[in-house]
C-alpha cells in the first residue's frame, strides 16, 4: 500500500512531471495566415513561462516562438520557398539590406521541406541566439544574422494590427 501510494505521489507531483522549465511554452494567441482565398497554415505565438511584457516582446528583445500548424493538404516546396522569400524580404529595409542578407535566405529557403497538412514548424526567436528552426522536432537550421532575424519577427508579430492583436491576445487581456 506504501509502494502505491509513493508512485501516486510521484506522478501527480508537478515538480517531478516538469523536469525541464527551458521548454515550457505558454500560447500567447494565435492568427491565420492567408495568402489570397488560401489559408496555407495557423501560427501560434509562444513563451517561456513566466512575466512578460508585450512591448518586449514586439521589439524582440524577449524570447518567443512562433509554432506553425500547416493546414493545407500540400504546400509544395517551390511555394514554401517563395512564401518565406517574400516574407523575409519584404521586411528588410532596402535593396543593399537584401543582397547583404541573400545567402542567409537562400540557406534557410535550402533547408525547407514541402508542407503537409498538419506539419508543425517551431521558429524559436532568440534575439541573442538568433532563430532556430525545427521542423518533426527535428534541429533543421539556426537562422543567424540581427537583420534577418528581426525580419523574420516582426514578418508575423507586426504583419497587420490585426494579427498582432490576435497573437498578443492573452497579453492584451491583462492590460
Amino acid at each position: 500500500m506504501k509502494i502505491l501510494y509513493f508512485l501516486l505521489l510521484l506522478l501527480i507531483n508537478p515538480a517531478y512531471a516538469q523536469h525541464n522549465d527551458a521548454k515550457q511554452w505558454v500560447k500567447l494567441g494565435e492568427a491565420e495566415i492567408a495568402w489570397g482565398y488560401k489559408t496555407p497554415y495557423r501560427i501560434n505565438l509562444m513563451a517561456p513561462r513566466g512575466i512578460h511584457d508585450v512591448n518586449d516582446i514586439k521589439n524582440g528583445v524577449q524570447v518567443v516562438q512562433f509554432d506553425l500548424e500547416w493546414l493545407a493538404p500540400v504546400t509544395s516546396k517551390n511555394q514554401v520557398e517563395q512564401h518565406f522569400r517574400e516574407l523575409i524580404e519584404a521586411q528588410l529595409d532596402n535593396p543593399e539590406s537584401i543582397k547583404f542578407n541573400q545567402t542567409s535566405i537562400n540557406r534557410l529557403l535550402k533547408k525547407l521541406p514541402e508542407a503537409n497538412r498538419f506539419d508543425r514548424w517551431q521558429f524559436i526567436y532568440s534575439p541573442d541566439a538568433g532563430t532556430q528552426i525545427i521542423i518533426a522536432g527535428e534541429k533543421v537550421h539556426l537562422l543567424i544574422g540581427s537583420e534577418i532575424n528581426r525580419a523574420i519577427h516582426h514578418a508575423w508579430l507586426l504583419r497587420d494590427p490585426v494579427t498582432t492583436s490576435k497573437l498578443l491576445t492573452r497579453l492584451l487581456k491583462i492590460r
